[in-house]
């Protein structure tokens, strides 16, 4: 018998509007400063930097990331991967207790725990260009899907979109109102125009040290999602 998919939600979407984002109610989301991080002077939530969510991978998690094949050239998946490897090294510089680990083409979505398939398609609101919808299984099997808008073909927005869709595993809010330039999570300028932000900024990294400092044990459960 297949596993009963009893939570699935759609973390985040970059849009080409100045839409109200999506609202993600969870339990245990970060609520102070934990650790010794120290916010950087040019952080302001809502403006240069992201809010934090209440879900991210668990502490110590080797994330898999995979491509389904023949949806991106060798070219695009390069500038996929150095978005992935550009967390990889924020990821590392802040001590954080996990990582992603990049694992090629599959011929299918990957329906292991703890695994991201990056794939081509329609995102469910048309006008965006990027999406991520996480699954959770009842037998405890958490995976991720990025779907990324066929109208997307610059590798420097690639690798912005996917800087983007990663962010939002690891407890980074849409910050639409963000000046592009600031965080890997304010919105696209245009289809092929990101937001300027092609690496984790100082203020990506420091939400998500937080989260994980906060969260050394437990990983925050969404239960509720609505749209504003």
């Amino acid at each position: 018998m297949k596993p009963f998919l009893y939570s699935l939600f759609v973390a985040a979407c970059l849009s080409l509007l100045w839409e109200k984002p999506v609202t993600i109610i969870a339990k245990g989301a970060p609520t102070g400063v934990g650790g010794s991080a120290t916010m950087p002077k040019q952080c302001r939530r809502g403006k240069t930097s992201a809010e934090a969510l209440g879900w991210r991978w668990k502490p110590g998690t080797q994330v898999k990331v995979y491509y389904l094949k023949d949806n991106f050239s060798a070219a695009e998946t390069e500038a996929l991967s150095r978005a992935v490897n550009n967390w990889n090294k924020a990821l590392q510089e802040i001590g954080s207790p996990m990582a992603f680990v990049i694992s090629g083409e599959r011929e299918g979505v990957a329906t292991k725990d703890a695994s991201i398939t990056v794939l081509r398609g329609i995102p469910r609101v048309k006008i965006r260009v990027g999406e991520a919808r996480f699954y959770a299984l009842s037998n405890g099997v958490i995976r991720l899907t990025v779907t990324i808008n066929p109208v997307v073909t610059d590798l420097s927005a690639l690798t912005s979109l996917l800087t983007h869709e990663l962010g939002h595993s690891l407890g980074l809010a849409d910050c639409y109102k963000c000046q592009r330039g600031t965080t890997a999570m304010a919105a696209f300028k245009s289809n092929n125009q990101g937001n300027d932000v092609y690496e984790p900024s100082a203020c990506d990294k420091y939400v998500v040290a937080t989260g994980y400092a906060n969260e050394i044990n437990a990983q925050a459960r969404v239960i509720s999602l609505e749209q504003q």
